[in-house]
């Protein structure tokens, strides 16, 4: 026989040959098939998740417990915090006044 018959014969046998097993094997776990990337992205989704729980949380909680006027830890308000050189010339300002 050539090479590439002898090849494929062994690898035919090797197909059909009976598992070798006692009956008792279970399969315990099965990895996932899934990428790497796919993996990550699932990861970043699942803080986001979790971040946004907490948010809500804090929110529900303060709610029940703050006045009307308050404002809250995390307001949807537009509003930046400003930079000490910014504050600074503020209070120049008003000492000028």
């Amino acid at each position: 026989m050539s090479g590439w018959i002898r090849g494929a014969w062994k690898a035919g046998k090797e197909a059909f040959k009976k598992q070798k097993t006692t009956g008792k094997e279970v399969i315990t776990s099965v990895g996932p098939s899934v990428g790497k990337k796919s993996l990550s992205k699932l990861k970043i989704q699942v803080q986001k998740t979790k971040g946004s729980a907490a948010k809500l949380k804090q929110t529900l909680w303060e709610s029940k417990r703050k006045k009307r006027e308050e404002r809250f830890t995390f307001d949807k308000r537009n509003t930046r915090t400003k930079t000490s050189d910014e504050k600074r010339y503020e209070e120049a300002q008003i000492k000028k006044d």
